[in-house]
């Protein structure tokens, strides 16, 4: 399908991207020579940098990776290098475009590839990313995803005054008198990455990525950004806070920077590389934290916490050694196997309108979570993985079009990113209003397309009567069955849960499941029914007219006879 381009939101002439570039070249050395003179803070090389991420020992050996009969059953890490060479990419409609090519580097337990990863970034003048996650495999998609190292907060357009309040308040914050409210929590480095700052809080125990933490770890780092993100750290406002995905990938230190330039742009004598820092204080190892260290600065104990995080925070966490014990079946079927979980199918239609409402009516600062929700809408309408990598694609210069600062472009790496929650079953759950609130892009509501309450049952009567005409769906005792009652609902409300169709009927969410398991099929055939019905009866009417039963099944059986 063809995309209509948003309008760009702002020109720029050639002087003023170069003063703008050269004043944020000014800023990166400030900020490094606040980092160089600031008491307990010393430079980090990448290398120790990631061997304080990835202890030694725990990521694979090099021969596990080389003979994959001899794999040692441990994880790796993945690094993403985006250029300097281009690929054709060949879209639906048979036209092509270039895109930089991704490169994939498996990073293991030696970490002898960092030092060959940043001299090709180097070289290449090409950007290299990598997430403080391990995963199986070569892919780095979220159910190959196995253990968080470290939480990660991405701060933008920072000064070096805002760094120096940034670090005031660390500094603060290791004063056991002074109160949180002036203070921020310890992180273990930060990395200045060009434009703005990463503060990498890393864990004393990584954390197995099982489903019932995922909740907990995506609420804990968005508070955590709202903790550390505010108007003295950044001079961004609060509309441009940035909230990304625990999987996200964040740009290696030593490897080049936006300062750099791309392309033809960069040109720069001086290739403005991510410089790391850590803290040892007083002593000579870097301050790791604990997840309960991070929750006590996020205030999210006692009774406001949602049931979920609390019943995580009782519980601690499980090594994926004890899961298999624990939950064998679970284990067999999502590690063993790599089976994705059950959820109820969607219309495919309504994943090709959010992919043309996210191109024309996506904003400046929603660009990251409109792609992020392309990618829920795939999820929910069982799209393949290919065609949505495609489709993803496809959007980056339409979201670039949008951009407002030469230094935030929207990239393929964007695009990378979003795409490895592809999996993420907890994207399946994401509401319309969900989607509105992160993206900034209004869905209105259903409103049973201007009919009222008994309208619009005689209609969905209509649907189950012309799709089971025989009547075998009835209940011979003459009340409605569960089964009519949760398949009437689903149909109604497609993007429902199966917990929200329980509580909606007052059923147990085994029951929904199961019915919606067994008559998937029908009910998908139900919402295509009902999409062809209500364009041939309700388009061009007069507002407030409705269509007549008698035109709504000549509808359905024009649908049925493929007319």
């Amino acid at each position: 399908m063809s995309l209509s381009v948003a309008s760009k939101q702002k020109e720029w002439t050639k002087a003023e991207r170069d003063m703008w570039w050269e004043n944020e070249r000014h800023r990166y050395i400030s900020r490094n020579e606040v980092m160089l003179h600031r008491e307990g803070w010393e430079w980090v090389d990448p290398l120790a940098f990631y061997r304080e991420i990835f202890p030694e020992g725990f990521l694979q050996e090099r021969w596990s990776n080389e003979h994959r009969a001899e794999y040692d059953g441990k994880p790796n890490a993945i690094a993403l290098q985006f250029g300097p060479d281009t690929v054709t990419d060949k879209k639906r409609d048979g036209s092509e475009t270039e895109k930089p090519r991704v490169r994939r580097y498996t990073v293991t337990d030696d970490l002898d590839d960092v030092s060959e990863i940043v001299r090709r970034s180097y070289e290449g003048n090409a950007p290299v990313y990598m997430a403080p996650v391990s995963w199986f495999g070569k892919r780095n998609q979220k159910q190959n995803a196995r253990f968080l190292h470290a939480l990660v907060v991405d701060l933008d357009c920072v000064s070096p005054s805002n760094l120096k309040n940034l670090l005031k308040q660390i500094e603060n914050g290791r004063d056991p008198n002074l109160p949180k409210v002036v203070s921020l929590p310890q992180p273990t480095f930060v990395v200045n990455s060009g434009t703005g700052m990463h503060l990498y809080y890393v864990l004393d125990k990584p954390v197995p990525l099982v489903p019932r933490m995922l909740p907990f770890l995506s609420e804990l780092k968005r508070r955590l950004t709202d903790v550390v993100w505010t108007d003295f750290t950044s001079e961004l406002e609060e509309e441009g806070r940035q909230y990304q995905g625990i999987y996200q990938g964040f740009r290696m230190p030593g490897t080049v920077t936006k300062l750099t330039g791309y392309g033809d742009a960069g040109k720069q004598e001086s290739k403005y590389e991510a410089v790391a820092f850590g803290y040892t204080g007083s002593g000579y190892e870097f301050q790791r934290c604990s997840i309960d260290y991070l929750v006590d600065y996020c205030g999210i104990r006692g009774d406001g916490i949602p049931a979920e995080l609390r019943n995580v925070l009782v519980g601690s966490w499980t090594p994926l050694a004890e899961a298999r014990e624990r939950w064998p079946e679970w284990y067999e079927r999502r590690v063993v196997k790599g089976e994705k979980g059950g959820h109820w199918v969607n219309n495919r239609a309504l994943y090709d309108w959010w992919l043309n409402k996210a191109a024309q009516q996506a904003k400046y600062h929603g660009r990251y979570h409109a792609m992020i929700a392309l990618v829920a809408y795939a999820m929910k309408c069982d799209v393949p993985y290919e065609e949505l990598e495609r489709d993803a694609y496809a959007l980056v210069p339409v979201l670039d079009e949008l951009t407002e600062e030469p230094d935030n472009h929207f990239t393929e790496y964007d695009v990378e990113c979003a795409l490895s929650a592809y999996g993420d079953e907890e994207l399946i759950e994401w509401k319309p209003e969900t989607i509105s609130r992160k993206t900034k892009i209004p869905i209105p509501k259903n409103k049973r397309n201007g009919r009222n309450r008994d309208q619009h049952v005689k209609v969905m009567n209509a649907v189950r009567d012309a799709l089971d005409p025989d009547g075998s769906w009835r209940n011979k005792n003459g009340a409605p069955t569960k089964r009519d009652e949760i398949l009437a609902y689903a149909a109604e409300h497609p993007e429902a849960s199966h917990s929200e169709i329980a509580r909606a009927l007052g059923m147990s969410r085994t029951t929904v499941v199961k019915w919606l398991k067994e008559d998937r099929a029908e009910v998908a055939s139900s919402l295509s029914c009902a999409k062809y019905f209500q364009s041939k009866t309700f388009a061009g009417e007069e507002s407030g007219g409705q269509a007549s039963i008698e035109g709504i099944i000549g509808a359905i059986i024009g649908y049925q006879s493929g007319e």
